[in-house]
């Protein structure tokens, strides 16, 4: 790994979607390839967990009450604490792959879901189910309708065993950044946290998240320091070409290598001059 900080120059183009896909096509890669992506914490305090504990609890009530008009409180309690479980994990995932940031992000449920079967989170039986557990939860927010104990239940086990499912996988927190090889370091040192660029080697897709606008381009280098980096906002991306980019950088170059946290991908990209582009 090489120590000398570089100074990186880069020269900016503006792209659509539509040139970034082509020129990642093109782009010849090795047989071994690198990468970096970033660590991504889930949204709230403590992510969906806590709120399917407090599901968990109200059901815990709910059987232990004498009181039917308690019982009632308590099985609508669970079945919103788990919906909502679920939803904190859906933005979870939508907030890792970069969805919330384009001009289209999904917005209800059903849009939330199709994004998660395109990125190969969930699967179409999968997405059936969910949809009949959203169905208990609207009547209980919607219709007013108290669902049953064994309802409640029922659709607290199946969002805590999803969200179990997709959250205890190794690469849940996972999120895309930089594909392809650069040399670069980065870690925590005897004083903080560090990223430091040492110069471009290959082409390279970024998906980056830093910064006032993310975007989603291609470095290009001349040399070990300049590099033209062509980009288009995300703003001015659909999700529908997002996950386009995204399959088709893993296609080119595989799983990123190596990951870090926010932070540290931050001050890498404040160091390689991507921040500012």
């Amino acid at each position: 790994m090489p120590t000398a900080r570089v100074q990186p120059q880069i020269e900016v183009e503006s792209a659509t979607a539509s040139d970034i896909l082509d020129g990642l096509e093109s782009i010849k890669t090795e047989a071994v390839i690198s990468g970096h992506g970033v660590i991504v914490n889930p949204p709230g305090v403590n992510g969906p967990e806590e709120f399917l504990s407090w599901a968990l609890l109200d059901v815990t009530n709910a059987r232990q009450s004498s009181s039917e008009k308690e019982r009632r409180r308590h099985c609508v309690s669970a079945v919103l604490h788990a919906r909502r479980g679920f939803a904190c994990l859906v933005d979870w995932f939508l907030e890792r792959d970069l969805a919330s940031s384009c001009k289209n992000p999904p917005r209800n449920a059903k849009q939330k879901v199709e994004f998660l079967i395109s990125r190969g989170i969930i699967d179409e039986l999968t997405s059936h189910v969910v949809e009949r557990a959203i169905r208990e939860r609207n009547k209980a927010e919607h219709q007013y309708q108290s669902p049953s104990l064994e309802a409640a239940e029922n659709v607290v086990e199946l969002f805590r065993r999803i969200a179990d499912a997709l959250r205890l996988r190794p690469n849940a927190p996972h999120g895309p950044w930089i594909f392809g090889n650069f040399r670069h370091s980065a870690g925590i040192g005897k004083n903080g946290i560090y990223g430091n660029f040492h110069g471009w080697m290959d082409s390279l897709a970024v998906f980056s998240r830093f910064g006032i606008q993310p975007w989603i381009g291609l470095v290009l280098p001349k040399t070990k320091v300049r590099a033209i980096v062509r980009r288009v906002f995300l703003r001015q991306t659909s999700t529908d070409q997002l996950v386009q980019l995204l399959a088709l950088a893993r296609r080119k170059f595989g799983i990123p290598s190596s990951y870090s946290s926010a932070e540290i991908c931050e001050l890498l990209a404040q160091d390689a001059g991507l921040l500012a582009v």
